[in-house]
């Protein structure tokens, strides 16, 4: 009896760490906001902003100026208020400005046609940024740098 005491009082800091390894290991964030990059309704990328990724690049082509870029941008499973897409040079000057209805829980993408973008590229404004804005987020994310190809 004396000695099965001394096992279990032993063995349990063993059992609690290992049961605190175990809980520890998986690294899912709860919460947290997200985005979606369409491009003519074809996903594009989907970034969670809970994860420190890099800014991606959203290629538009020349040859398909009818097309349109889609978002969905989520604040912890929450449309935002206020919204607004913003195109930016490199120096952080806005270009074009997109702004959205509040979401009605049912049209929550926000759409600007390809073609529109297109024409703030030249050669001073030889690259441009994806932008995204709301009541909740005021100070904006950047979502894309926008690489335009000539195919």
């Amino acid at each position: 009896m004396e000695q099965t005491k001394r096992i279990i009082r032993l063995g349990m800091p063993l059992v609690l760490v290992a049961i605190c390894s175990i809980l520890f290991s998986f690294s899912a964030i709860m919460g947290g906001d997200s985005f979606e990059i369409y491009l003519n309704n074809w996903l594009v990328f989907q970034q969670f902003v809970t994860r420190q990724e890099g800014v991606r690049f959203l290629q538009l082509d020349r040859s398909l100026p009818d097309g349109q870029v889609i978002i969905n941008y989520s604040h912890c499973g929450q449309t935002g208020k206020s919204r607004a897409i913003t195109i930016r040079d490199l120096k952080g000057h806005s270009l074009k400005e997109w702004h959205f209805p509040d979401s009605d829980g049912v049209n929550k993408s926000m759409a600007c046609n390809v073609k529109d973008i297109l024409g703030l590229q030249n050669s001073d404004n030889p690259a441009l940024s994806l932008f995204y804005s709301s009541r909740e987020l005021h100070n904006g994310r950047q979502l894309a740098s926008i690489i335009i190809a000539d195919h």
